[in-house]
């Protein structure tokens, strides 16, 4: 059975950002993209310190992706100010994130970003439906779920911390469910606090997830 021990959501203005990294940290991550930085934060906060040793994975999706870190490379190679460095072509490769989190999360074995294409609209289901596949094949021993973004606006994270044991921090259990489900909740990227919510307040027993997209991969979360 895969067990959901934290669903956890963050919003930083984006002058914040690197304050709250460097609170964590107690040093700031030196030119780590704002989506890394928001990556580590939820990271370190989803799990405890005598756990970010074990087998981790980290699944997460985002609807902008690193188009501010794209846009700024491309400024300066407009503007003629020669070929951009490492660092700043290695920022708009989202799925290198993971190379600056290991050294706080020494467990991470791997990890893998899903774009998306329409504002408002995510994929929660697929996320959940490989952790659940990589937990009860032994692959790993947690699974972190994310949606991350950011903006000039500010950035935003919705997390969702799964393991494959019954631990003492586990809210509720995900079992996948049949398709067409009338009571299932929208896949959207804040999916996480209505996890919250539902958990903080429950009005009901279980809780439905059906993405339009994945109608097959419906998952029900039910109360511990």
């Amino acid at each position: 059975m895969i067990y959901l021990t934290s669903a956890f959501s963050q919003h930083l203005a984006a002058d914040e950002l690197p304050s709250a990294v460097r609170t964590a940290l107690g040093k700031p991550l030196r030119r780590a993209a704002p989506l890394t930085q928001l990556a580590l934060l939820g990271a370190l906060a989803n799990l405890p310190a005598e756990r970010r040793h074990l087998p981790t994975a980290l699944l997460w999706q985002s609807t902008h992706g690193p188009r501010q870190e794209t846009q700024a490379m491309l400024d300066e190679l407009y503007a003629g100010g020669g070929e951009p460095m490492p660092f700043e072509f290695l920022a708009t490769q989202p799925v290198l994130a993971a190379v600056q989190i290991q050294p706080f999360l020494p467990g991470l074995r791997s990890a893998m970003h899903f774009p998306l294409d329409t504002a408002g609209l995510a994929n929660w289901s697929l996320l959940l439906a490989l952790a659940g596949n990589w937990l009860a094949e032994g692959r790993y021993a947690q699974v972190l779920c994310a949606h991350l973004d950011s903006t000039a606006d500010g950035a935003v994270g919705h997390w969702l911390a799964l393991a494959g044991t019954r631990l003492e921090t586990a809210r509720a259990c995900l079992l996948p469910t049949t398709a067409n489900v009338p009571a299932a909740v929208p896949d959207t990227p804040d999916f996480p606090a209505l996890v919250a919510n539902w958990l903080n307040q429950p009005t009901a027993a279980r809780l439905h997830l059906q993405s339009p997209d994945s109608p097959r991969l419906a998952v029900e979360f039910a109360t511990l």
